[in-house]
């Protein structure tokens, strides 16, 4: 469902987007196409120093650790968290996002243990 690409087209109500752009984000219906329609709410510009393979990693991965820490476990600054699987794709983010609110973070991942 992640994707990123260049827009070919866009509908007559977006005013964000214009064909050419870069973006990235994610379909409901599948990606994995030459071709994908998606809402503009779903899309993101790619930032200038990220590539399109590293662009299309990130929906799935990034937003499920951003919901689960700010809107199902309201982490705080000097919360402690501890991130199982933090070298996975939503581990990363966990780790990062985490540190961001302000929680003092141990990370654990295939016999590893460290802390941030």
């Amino acid at each position: 469902m992640d994707l990123a690409g260049e827009v070919a087209a866009i509908g007559e109500d977006v005013a964000d987007l214009e064909p050419g752009d870069a973006v990235f984000g994610w379909s409901g219906t599948g990606s994995l196409a030459e071709y994908a329609r998606v809402p503009a709410k779903h899309l993101a510009p790619v930032p200038k120093n990220v590539t399109m393979t590293d662009a299309a990693a990130v929906p799935t991965s990034g937003m499920t650790a951003l919901q689960a820490l700010r809107d199902i476990a309201h982490v705080a600054p000097g919360q402690k968290v501890l991130i199982i699987g933090a070298s996975g794709g939503v581990g990363t983010f966990a780790v990062q996002i985490a540190k961001a609110l302000g929680a003092e973070v141990t990370g654990v991942c295939g016999g590893v243990r460290w802390s941030v």
